[in-house]
């Protein structure tokens, strides 16, 4: 078996974007009909890394469907390890130098730039990290991070962990309890030794992980501010209300009911006289005529969601 140089973390049970990610796998959930992994999974093959995807069992089918013969899957029983739990589950098969990149992450950080980075930095860690006004996980000086910031007891401007690190492995103390989580367990010590380094980044990032979240994301990749899915999408970007519209393969729907910013996933069928325009119909939902779905996901029968405005600026954890 070859070593592994990147592990996708898709193995977390995405309580915070319930109902869908009780539906499907939040590293599974449609962004223009691509699952959202795949977009980190990109990144990672882009950098000539050889990639392992972890999943609990129930996640194991959407899991292979990201890895798409491309990456590793790795499957962690009813319950997933933990970040740290998983690293240390593989650690006898991991290069001496790897990649973690949390599943959920739409970003556009450049791994292969991280590496180098983290390769002169002479640090154990290294870590993508934005600058926040408000919402910190770190204090960051003069390249290190110098400490965690509490965000429960303080609102404080300094660096968000984007969930990309890179590790030297020989140098990590992983913990054999599980689950076990990265930050805690591994990060903390080495910030409190000043052995983490800090990879600022100033381009897109988005934790996509509640469905308001999943909305923007999916309003970002169509509107070209988030990265694009590696190999494109399944269905068609067209013109629609004075912006762009995604109509997904077998979907149903009347051009005139397409708004700016509609996204009509894989066979949901807008009946109609119906509108959408800011907004998700989730694969296989239905939009009744005279019905008006705009800003919110469509799914699972209900409205999920809210987008009031775009950005690129990361959001909390």
């Amino acid at each position: 078996m070859s070593a592994i140089s990147a592990v996708l973390l898709a193995a977390g049970l995405g309580t915070r974007m319930r109902p869908l990610s009780g539906a499907i796998p939040k590293a599974a959930l449609p962004v223009l009909d691509v699952p959202l992994a795949t977009f980190a999974l990109g990144r990672l093959a882009a950098a000539g890394l050889s990639v392992a995807v972890n999943a609990t069992n129930a996640g194991a089918a959407a899991a292979r469907r990201v890895a798409d013969g491309r990456a590793e899957v790795l499957l962690e029983g009813d319950e997933p390890y933990g970040t740290a739990g998983t690293l240390a589950a593989l650690r006898a098969r991991l290069a001496a130098r790897f990649v973690t990149f949390n599943a959920d992450m739409l970003c556009d950080v450049d791994v292969a730039a991280l590496l180098d980075a983290h390769a002169a930095s002479g640090a154990v860690a290294t870590v993508a990290v934005a600058r926040v006004e408000a919402g910190a996980d770190l204090v960051v000086e003069g390249g290190r991070a110098a400490a965690f910031v509490d965000r429960r007891r303080a609102d404080e401007p300094g660096a968000r962990y984007l969930g990309v690190a890179a590790f030297e492995r020989d140098a990590l103390e992983l913990p054999a309890r599980r689950p076990a989580g990265l930050a805690e367990v591994v990060l903390r010590p080495l910030v409190e030794r000043g052995a983490v380094a800090a990879f600022e980044h100033d381009g897109y990032a988005l934790d996509v992980g509640t469905p308001d979240r999943y909305l923007r994301a999916s309003l970002d990749v169509l509107d070209g501010r988030a990265p694009p899915p590696p190999h494109g999408v399944p269905g068609r970007v067209v013109a629609a209300g004075g912006g762009r519209a995604y109509v997904g393969p077998g979907a149903t729907v009347d051009g005139a009911s397409l708004g700016a910013g509609a996204i009509v996933l894989a066979d949901a069928v807008v009946e109609p006289r119906a509108r959408v325009e800011r907004a998700v119909v989730w694969p296989g939902e239905r939009v009744a005529a005279g019905r008006v779905v705009a800003g919110v996901v469509a799914a699972l029968g209900t409205e999920l969601g809210g987008v009031r405005t775009a950005s690129n600026a990361p959001p909390a954890r």
